[in-house]
């Protein structure tokens, strides 16, 4: 049991979320970086159909990520992410290779993301439903506004 308990700690920690600050603007462009570090592929659900206001048009944003945020002590997802309004589909990080994200939210307070992933090639992860088998990564918080 403690062996099965430190593999799954070692390859959490083997699958990251990289922010390259701790605070950004309102509508500021935040790039985040999931990196899998792991000796095998993991699968993530990437929302495709995501876009954000950019100026006078329009940005494609697609992302794994779940954003969360604080409010009085409690942690709740924001109206976002790869179940919420987009074609999401399941798609291969293999082992040692990295995808870059990138994102703008507005408002202001304290959040993270979430990544929903599985171990291994999952061409039969079901993306726009509910979600088995999946391990939880959360990412250090970041302030926004």
């Amino acid at each position: 049991m403690l062996a099965l308990l430190l593999l799954s700690a070692s390859l959490s920690a083997q699958v990251r979320i990289v922010l390259p600050k701790r605070h950004y603007q309102s509508q500021e462009q935040i790039p985040a970086k999931l990196e899998n570090m792991t000796s095998g592929p993991v699968t993530v659900c990437v929302g495709f159909g995501q876009w954000v206001p950019k100026g006078g048009t329009i940005e494609s944003t697609p992302s794994p990520f779940f954003v969360e945020q604080i409010d009085d002590g409690k942690w709740s997802s924001l109206l976002n992410g790869p179940d919420f309004g987009s074609n999401s589909q399941p798609v291969k990080v293999d082992a040692g290779k990295s995808m870059q994200f990138h994102f703008r939210l507005n408002g202001a307070g304290i959040m993270r993301l979430r990544l929903d992933y599985w171990i291994g090639s999952r061409s039969d992860v079901k993306c726009n439903g509910p979600r088995k088998d999946t391990k939880h990564l959360l990412s250090e918080t970041f302030s926004l506004g």
